[in-house]
């Protein structure tokens, strides 16, 4: 009789391993980023000072999951007008049908491009960023409106090297490079740059800034100040007061992106 019953238990042994084993697997199963990203951001309220001026920047942000595989944010800062027209465009052409991981970075820096081309042709002013799964970034600017990454304690600017028109998908450069100052007029800074850059141990933080926080500091004075908070949000709102502090004439907002 044992020994009849030994097939049937062999077979049911060699089931219950598949089913244990292939419950482990799913268990150690796990989403793609590990990166955290944490954010924070602060638009000064010019109608409670004496100027009586009314901020006219937008801000957004904006987080999709689409499945265990693929998360996407969207940060911007931009003229409220500009933005509004901005966002509409990526919700519409971006967020209703996201391809797999492989195409969604090429995607994103198209979506970016066309949301951005009319803001370009009528002299609009916006910055925005979408972070991949913790580890990619498409990043977009036009006009006053500034991006700008740490990396290592170093501020680093996207920047149309060669002025093409055809090959609009540019790089990310040190502030000061070889030993050149800053140039905050370079003409360059008006023209529609977008990028894809990958995250990296040494990437620390974004910053997105408004016009207002431009004129009064220069990129690397505005990381070394908020470098050492660790909150998002209480950076963001440290540098918008700084920027206050310093009489700013312009819009005053920012949003600040770490990535833990």
């Amino acid at each position: 009789m044992g020994f009849l019953d030994l097939p049937f238990m062999l077979k049911a042994f060699r089931f219950r391993r598949l089913v244990v084993e292939d419950g482990k697997r799913r268990k150690k199963k796990k989403p793609l980023w590990l990166t955290p990203v944490s954010h924070g951001y602060y638009t000064v309220d010019r109608l409670s000072y004496a100027d009586n001026s009314s901020n006219d920047d937008s801000v957004f942000v904006q987080r999709e999951q689409q499945s265990e595989e693929l998360e996407i944010w969207l940060f911007g800062v931009s003229n409220a007008g500009t933005g509004k027209e901005i966002v509409k465009y990526m919700q519409n052409h971006l967020f209703d049908k996201l391809p797999n991981e492989l195409g969604i970075m090429r995607k994103c820096k198209e979506t970016m491009r066309r949301a951005y081309v009319e803001e370009e042709r009528t002299g609009g002013s916006a910055a925005s960023v979408m972070v991949v799964n913790g580890e990619k970034l498409a990043i977009a600017s036009i006009g006053d409106h500034r991006v700008v990454v740490c990396k290592d304690g170093e501020a680093h600017q996207i920047r149309d090297r060669k002025a093409s028109t055809k090959h609009w998908s540019q790089f990310i450069f040190p502030v000061c490079n070889q030993g050149e100052e800053e140039d905050e007029s370079d003409p360059r800074n008006s023209e529609l740059v977008v990028i894809t850059e990958k995250i990296n141990s040494d990437t620390e933080f974004i910053i997105i800034g408004s016009p207002g926080i431009w004129e009064v500091m220069k990129s690397q004075e505005a990381i070394n100040l908020i470098r050492h908070i660790e909150d998002p949000k209480e950076a963001a709102k440290c540098l918008a007061k700084e920027a206050l502090n310093r009489i700013s004439k312009s819009s005053i907002s920012c949003v600040v992106i770490r990535f833990d």
